[in-house]
């Protein structure tokens, strides 16, 4: 099999398939061969609580214990301290600092229209795919409100799946701006340089590293999360302001948004620079 043989081996994602992982990360152990695998779901491991969950917790427990095999989390073990137990190193999601590597490159012409349609306005982007799962009914509660108003425009920019149309659809009647198309590199690079908020208030179930937090960190903008979330608590550790809602009393979060601007000084450079250097040095000695 070729990725038994192969002289270096990353999964981009383990959780795609567990099992081939394990196997395959075992086989390479039998031949003195190293594997890395990146691990987005370790929250699998504890919740939901029950035989699977406590399976998948001893088997990756088991696997932090062999010095062929790596397993990386992609938040810190400051941010979650229990994925120590199922993990070998805690580093920085690739999009905490990714555009270092890639640096933004904006749409001039989007960026203009989004200027205009948002007409004096701040904004706040709802970037990518309408996916459930991102808090697409959160963010309709959230215009909805009665202290919700008009002086912040909500951006909705990417396809529409038919299990969200109907709350986009009531959004737009809300006064949102939806952009319901595939949204190219450049366009998305000009919302996070002209939005003032990105939103990553997702679903509960959703909580993990977001590439939209990580690229609104990377912008200098600030990230709208979910309150009590992993992605609050690294913004927390890194000193970066977000605005936390809470899902049940949207409140305290929708005075945030239409209230004074949270302060920030752009992009934690030296922070995102640090996250870059441990993930490379980490698969360097891993692999």
């Amino acid at each position: 099999m070729v990725l038994v043989r192969a002289k270096a081996l990353l999964f981009g994602s383990l959780d795609d398939d567990v099992r081939g992982f394990v196997l395959i990360a075992l086989a390479r152990m039998l031949t003195g061969k190293r594997t890395v695998g990146l691990f987005l779901r370790p929250q699998s491991c504890f919740a939901p609580p029950g035989l699977q969950s406590a399976l998948k917790r001893s088997i990756f427990h088991l696997l932090t214990k062999l010095r062929s095999v790596s397993v990386c989390t992609i938040l810190p073990f400051e941010v979650e301290p229990n994925y120590r137990e199922v993990a070998t190193y805690g580093l920085a999601d690739p999009q905490l600092w990714d555009r270092s590597i890639l640096p933004f490159q904006p749409s001039s012409e989007f960026g203009a229209l989004l200027k205009e349609v948002a007409n004096g306005r701040r904004i706040m982007a709802f970037i990518g795919t309408a996916s459930p799962f991102k808090g697409v009914e959160q963010i309709l509660k959230v215009m909805e409100h009665p202290e919700w108003d008009d002086s912040v425009c909500v951006v909705f920019a990417g396809r529409i799946p038919e299990e969200t149309a109907h709350l986009v659809h009531a959004a737009q009647e809300l006064g949102a701006v939806v952009f319901p198309r595939f949204i190219s590199n450049a366009e998305l690079d000009a919302l996070y340089g002209v939005a003032d908020f990105i939103w990553a208030g997702y679903q509960p179930g959703y909580d993990q590293a977001s590439g939209n937090f990580g690229r609104a960190m990377q912008a200098g903008k600030i990230p709208v999360v979910r309150k009590d979330t992993l992605i609050e608590q690294l913004a927390l550790l890194s000193s970066y302001p977000v605005i936390a809602i809470d899902f049940d009393d949207l409140r305290v979060g929708i005075a945030r948004i239409q209230g004074p601007m949270p302060r920030t000084d752009g992009a934690p450079v030296a922070q995102i620079s640090k996250w870059e250097a441990e993930f490379i040095e980490t698969m360097a000695k891993s692999l």
